[in-house]
């Protein structure tokens, strides 16, 4: 059963089952009037005698009693005579002795329209009988008006209730649909648009989370692509240029011993580069899909980065950088780690600062604690990140418009990111244009 066909049996179900109760007691109602009215009329008298009668009696006596209309009545005491009547056939004070016929049945109750009880009033016993016509009672119509209003205003719950829940189920499945049409254009390969979300019900949440889905499965299809449009141009770039050398060798343009030695030289140097790409490669795919095994140990970690210092401040010296170092972590604090990956990781941070920062540029290797958590910073004053790539950083294969020129396959950062996950620690950039960049890491769940 489809969604659509279940909202609708509830709202059916919903409706139908006070439209029954309704109509059930609307029905016993006409069924009673219909096929035992005169029960039903003894039922109205009898409540009317406990309900208004007793206590008027018990209360004013014989002399304000209010009688409904279409009902007469005689009291009798225990002598035989009758203490109050509205019958003009048994006035007040006559002995029932002296009634005709058809009073003396009714008063022991032998006719069908008549009631006869015996009840006790200031320690006397006296005898009370009522006849009442085939027209219902004035008090029995006033008794069947509330269950009528009840009724009517039944009908309009329900008839409220359906509005409702009509409006509920157009909502529902205008949301039902639009979800059905995204599924449709996700699975044609259209991630081109985008769901409009109102409200902030389960639905609408649900509408969102798809949405998300679907920018997700765009972002990752984009990546896809310029991931095939890199690798395509990283491997053939160096295969081109042996292809060429190899080429120019069978057309005769090496001549000489020098030239061959020169050629097969360059085509060698190629074969190297394509080789170290397809190495990166096999690394960065066994990394992503978490096959590489760390070689962890215990790492002071204040006497391995003051280690690194010294490389990276003879690195900047060379390339007329300014190093600037400092370390506030402390002299005995450890840390569980693979030190070749992480060594690699800051490598690339550092490889990337000297790269695109100008001559004189500053590079700072920032290293403290926050909350009890080591984290290190390696920042410089150079260009920055554009803003429409700062996103992209850690992607792989993707360059952003200050490396389009470098060689490599952009795949740095992004293993340097995979080697900080693999720890269980985390990475992240800050960059403005024309002020230099800054990377973070902080070294969370395995230190100590």
């Amino acid at each position: 059963m489809t969604l659509k066909a279940k909202i609708f049996g509830i709202v059916i179900a919903f409706s139908l089952l006070p439209l029954i109760f309704s109509f059930s007691m609307f029905f016993i109602n006409n069924h009673m009037d219909f096929y035992n009215k005169n029960n039903v009329q003894r039922f109205y008298v009898s409540r009317w005698i406990r309900k208004d009668f007793y206590p008027a009696v018990h209360k004013d006596g014989f002399n304000k009693l209010e009688i409904p209309k279409g009902m007469d009545i005689c009291i009798i005491n225990s002598k035989g005579i009758a203490q109050y009547s509205n019958i003009m056939e048994m006035p007040k004070g006559l002995d029932i002795s002296q009634t005709i016929s058809e009073y003396y049945k009714s008063t022991h109750g032998q006719e069908n329209n008549s009631i006869t009880e015996k009840f006790i009033y200031n320690n006397e016993r006296y005898h009370v009988f009522i006849m009442y016509n085939e027209n219902e009672p004035d008090f029995g119509k006033k008794e069947y008006f509330p269950l009528k209003r009840v009724l009517e205003f039944m009908l309009f719950i329900i008839a409220f209730g359906v509005l409702l829940g009509v409006i509920f189920v157009r909502s529902v499945l205008r949301s039902v649909d639009s979800l059905k049409a995204a599924i449709e254009k996700i699975t044609s390969g259209d991630l081109d648009f985008k769901l409009n979300v109102k409200g902030n019900d389960e639905l609408s949440l649900l509408t969102a989370s798809f949405d998300q889905m679907r920018q997700a499965l765009k972002d990752e299809q984009e990546a896809k692509s310029r991931f095939l449009m890199a690798i395509s141009h990283d491997l053939k770039t160096p295969l081109t240029s042996i292809r060429g050398y190899i080429e120019a060798i069978n057309d005769g343009m090496a001549s000489d011993f020098e030239t061959y030695k020169k050629y097969f030289g360059i085509i060698s140097n190629k074969a190297n580069v394509l080789e170290e790409r397809i190495s990166d490669l096999i690394s960065f795919a066994a990394m992503e899909k978490g096959e590489q095994v760390l070689k962890t140990r215990e790492v002071n970690l204040k006497l391995f980065l003051d280690t690194l210092s010294i490389v990276y401040k003879e690195d900047c010296d060379l390339m007329n950088k300014k190093f600037i170092y400092k370390n506030a972590i402390p002299d005995s604090f450890k840390i569980v780690c693979d030190p070749v990956l992480f060594e690699r990781a800051l490598e690339n941070h550092f490889t990337n600062a000297i790269r695109y920062t100008f001559d004189g540029a500053e590079i700072t290797f920032n290293c403290y604690m926050e909350n009890d958590i080591p984290v290190i910073e390696i920042s410089d004053n150079g260009n920055g990140i554009d803003e429409k790539d700062i996103k992209y950083v850690f992607e792989p294969f993707y360059r952003g418009t200050n490396s389009r020129r470098e060689q490599g396959m952009g795949l740095g950062l992004t293993s340097s990111k995979s080697i900080f996950q693999s720890h269980g620690w985390d990475v992240s950039v800050v960059s403005e244009k024309g002020k230099g960049t800054t990377f973070k890491i902080v070294l969370g769940k395995t230190a100590r």
